[in-house]
This record gives structure tokens, C-alpha cells and sequence, in this order.
């Protein structure tokens, strides 16, 4: 890693994942948890099912349930993994169902779907280390909802072993994007602590640090040779919650904690006096930038919202919290 030319770093304090999301502003979660359907779609699955990539809004189930302790949403979350993995196939990969107004775009590369499939693995992976450091999980009464959750444990392993057949595509698919390499961490590393796969841990402690040998000298993690407030709002999300899901005492704790200190305060100089994220200069998110299914990428204002929500648990810095607030007012 480049040494990056920081001033304090803001991280001065320790937090779980679980602290992380019960600090959230509660209308934050509330607008940012979406309804599946009956049968547990989400995103743009919702219209007939395309992939698992886009069932990644059942993080936000997750985190609504151990916000709200709410029995409700942890049965919504649960129909929507049951959902997912009821499309996984034998070899543990996923079903893929191209919409009829998306068949000229062609098939996706492989290193597509698997980086796809780490997406889906990640928003899995966080939801269940905070059920398992949430205080209200560990104390609710096993029922009908545990046994639901535990009887798809055989299908995460299976997803978990086929993941682990991609390492080397995702490795190479992913290698100038450190916000993929840091999906692909917390993948292997929160699901791999969920089903206590030291492997799989390990695993993700690669692609941690190939992220954060990406970090320029100016704090920013560099994306296709350039910078991306985007992006890097992206990453610095993942890399908080993997600070919360890390043990401290694993060696590439510190490491990353001052990385995403780094970026933290790069990211900082991004945000306008209105509260915007500026896109000046971007690489990668810019009006006539980057597309995706045929549609110009936007900004990722709700990853940069989610960092500085999760730096101000992390910090004593009052300044991030009110940077935090400054930008959800703006995107709301």
C-alpha cells in the first residue's frame, strides 16, 4: 500500500457490526429497507426473477430485523434467502434468467456472475455475523423462523465452496476495483466466520489486501488508475463493516483500520457545502460515465451516507456525524 498522506486518524474508537447498525439513525434503515415480494423478490427480480445479484437489498432486511428487533422483518429476510437459494443450482452457482429488453446486450462474462454471486454472498454474510452478535437473536426462543434460517445453512456452505472455485477469476475480474475486492472480502470473510470456515476467512483476508495495496497516496482507493467518490464510498462502507466483523486481534486489523482512515478523510473532501457528492474528476461515476445494463451509472450516495454514518460510531469526531446528516438531507 502506498503510504497515504493522513492527518489523525478519525477511527479511534473499536465497534461491532452489530453497534454499527444500531446506531444508525432508525430512519435511515426505515428508508432503505425494501419490501419483498410474497415470495421473498428483491430489486430487479421483483419483475421475474434475473439473477441473485440482485437480492443484495436483503442486507437491509437484515439490518431493519436487529435495528427493530422486529420479528417481522427477520421473516421477510429469511423469505428472501429462502427465495434466493431456491434458484442455486447443484454446483452451488445460480440460476441466470436474462430479461426479454436485456437479451442484446449478450451473456455476461463469467467473471459477471461470479462477482454477481460475491455481491449476493456479502449482503448474506453481513446479515447473518449481526444476527449472530445481536443480543435480541441470541435471546429470542428457537422457532419456526430459526429452523427456517437453520435449514438453509447447507445451502450457504454450498454457495461458500462453489465461491471458493471462482477466487482466481474474481482475483483477476475485480483486480483494478478495490471496491469489488473488498465485496469479495467481506463474502468470504463474513460467511466464513458464520459457518466457521477458516479457509474462507482467510480467503477474505487476501482480498482485503489487495484492496488496500490500491490506496493512493492521497487517501482515495484507486479505481481503473483514477479516483471515483463513488466508488470510494463503496469501499469504504465495506471496509468499516469488515472492521466491525473483524476480530481486532487479526493481524490485518490495524492495517485496515488506518487504510480506511485514509479514505475516510479523502472521501470527506468530496462533499460540497450543500451536501452533494462532487463527481468532478471522477473515472468511473460522472453524467455519460460508466454503464450498467444499459443505464448510466449514478452516484452511490447511500454507500458514502452509510460510511460516515459508520465512521462517526468509530470516531469522537462530531464533525463526521454532522457530514453524515449533511448529505441525507441533500440525496433526501
Amino acid at each position: 500500500m502506498t503510504s497515504a498522506n493522513c492527518n489523525e486518524n478519525p477511527l479511534s474508537k473499536a465497534s461491532s457490526y452489530e453497534t454499527l447498525i444500531k446506531q444508525l439513525p432508525v430512519d435511515v434503515i426505515d428508508g432503505l429497507t425494501k419490501e419483498p415480494t410474497a415470495e421473498g423478490a428483491l430489486g430487479r427480480n421483483r419483475d421475474g426473477y434475473f439473477h441473485v445479484r440482485f437480492q443484495v437489498d436483503i442486507a437491509f432486511l437484515g439490518s431493519y430485523a436487529v435495528r427493530s428487533n422486529s420479528d417481522a422483518a427477520l421473516a421477510k429476510f429469511i423469505l428472501a434467502a429462502e427465495y434466493s437459494f431456491a434458484r442455486q443450482k447443484p454446483g452451488g452457482d445460480f440460476e441466470l434468467v436474462i430479461p426479454s429488453n436485456l437479451v442484446y446486450l449478450g451473456q455476461p462474462a463469467n467473471g459477471d456472475l461470479s462477482s454477481g454471486i460475491s455481491f449476493f454472498t456479502a449482503a448474506l454474510g453481513q446479515s447473518l455475523v449481526l444476527l449472530q452478535q445481536s443480543t435480541w437473536y441470541k435471546n429470542r426462543p428457537a422457532d419456526q423462523l430459526t429452523t427456517r434460517l437453520n435449514n438453509l445453512t447447507a445451502k450457504f456452505q454450498l454457495g461458500l465452496t462453489f465461491l471458493k472455485t471462482q477466487v482466481e477469476i474474481l482475483k483477476q475480474y475485480d483486480a483494478e476495483a478495490p471496491n469489488r475486492l473488498l465485496f469479495d472480502a467481506v463474502a468470504f470473510y463474513s460467511l466464513g466466520s458464520c459457518l466457521n470456515y477458516a479457509q474462507a476467512k482467510a480467503i477474505g483476508i487476501e482480498f482485503i489486501e489487495l484492496a488496500l495495496a490500491q490506496q493512493n497516496a492521497a487517501g482515495f482507493y484507486t479505481e481503473g488508475g483514477g479516483f471515483d467518490s463513488s466508488y470510494n464510498g463503496v469501499s469504504i462502507r465495506l471496509a468499516l463493516a469488515l472492521l466491525g466483523i473483524l476480530s481486532a486481534q487479526e493481524p490485518i486489523y490495524e492495517k485496515l483500520r488506518k487504510s480506511v482512515g485514509c479514505s475516510v478523510q479523502w472521501q470527506t473532501s468530496r462533499i460540497l457545502s450543500s451536501g452533494e457528492i462532487s463527481l468532478q474528476g471522477n473515472i468511473r461515476v460522472y453524467p455519460g460515465g460508466e454503464q450498467f445494463l444499459g443505464q448510466v451509472k449514478t452516484i452511490a450516495w447511500i454507500d458514502t451516507l452509510l460510511a460516515f454514518y459508520f465512521t462517526s460510531t468509530f470516531s469522537s469526531d462530531n464533525s463526521l456525524l454532522a457530514l453524515a446528516q449533511k448529505v441525507q438531507a441533500f440525496y433526501n
